[in-house]
């Protein structure tokens, strides 16, 4: 085992209250249990809570969660200050407990990492598209709701409003305030802090999977090779574009063509062979 990779097991001392058993947790987000020397510990079984691993202790006659991020972060990264209360998972995977992926914060520092958490992303996304309001509107809708909505002249009370369109008069307040059909957008209609803050979010993370995507290897074997045709074949497509009638006779016949090509060359060779052992019966 390299020297990096060596286990260190530290105990367990932020626990205000007095345990029936001692606890410790390890560089690898590890908790165990034991009763006087740290090295005879009983490694813990881990369960999910909230999706964050943690093991049941006893507290007198009460049980209570011991967290592994809270653990590690206390035992292994630095807090610079009394004000950051809170524990980070840097990727997002609140199973990831390494040392390296946990940072402690504060209120304002944890609400700015919560905004770009590809999980509130996806639920924002889920409110919008499955929720109760895009059963009954899309987007069409929603253009025309807004207009009402920011028409100066609007006669119609927002009660009225919802009714009109069918939806709950709490979720046109929703619409209003760019919670839901935020990337829906019409003139008149205020830039909200929340509606700049989601589209913000949408844009970072649209750029990272680009860039993702323009990284990724292509697949190996033939799998690989079919990818490569593929995007040559759309490339003769796009170029052939603006003369009418060629994309389609490029489309059908190039691949045709190689398929022939190969079934021909196989022909060959067997006739080859079959003429060779004519030939050789005949000598003999």
């Amino acid at each position: 085992m390299a020297a990096n990779d060596k286990e260190i097991w530290k105990p367990v001392t932020h626990l205000k209250a007095s345990t029936s058993k001692r606890y410790a947790v390890s560089n690898k987000a590890r908790l165990a249990s034991y009763d006087n020397k740290i090295d005879e510990r009983y490694v813990l079984k881990q369960h999910l809570n909230g999706g964050f691993p943690m093991v049941t202790i006893h507290v007198g006659d009460k049980t209570k969660a011991l967290f592994a991020h809270h653990a590690v972060a206390y035992g292994f990264v630095k807090k610079p200050s009394p004000k950051h209360k809170y524990v980070l998972h840097l990727d997002y995977n609140k199973a990831n407990n390494s040392p390296s992926n946990l940072k402690w914060a504060t209120r304002a520092e944890q609400i700015e990492h919560s905004k770009k958490s590809p999980y509130v992303l996806a639920a924002a996304a889920h409110k919008v598209y499955t929720g109760a309001t895009s059963k009954k509107l899309n987007e069409k809708k929603v253009i025309q709701l807004k207009n009402e909505i920011w028409n100066p002249k609007r006669k119609l009370t927002f009660k009225q409003l919802a009714a009109k369109y069918g939806i709950a008069e709490m979720n046109l307040y929703r619409i209003k305030n760019g919670e839901l059909w935020f990337h829906v957008h019409v003139e008149g209609e205020p830039i909200f802090p929340k509606y700049k803050a989601q589209l913000k979010n949408i844009e970072f993370h649209e750029k990272l999977a680009a860039k993702e995507k323009k990284s990724a290897p292509l697949p190996a074997g033939k799998a690989g090779k079919k990818v490569v045709k593929k995007v040559a074949i759309k490339k003769v497509l796009t170029k052939s574009a603006t003369k009418k009638g060629v994309v389609k006779k490029v489309a059908a016949i190039k691949p045709i063509e190689i398929v022939k090509a190969k079934k021909v060359k196989v022909k060959k060779d067997k006739k080859g062979k079959k003429e060779k052992k004519a030939k050789k019966k005949n000598k003999k």
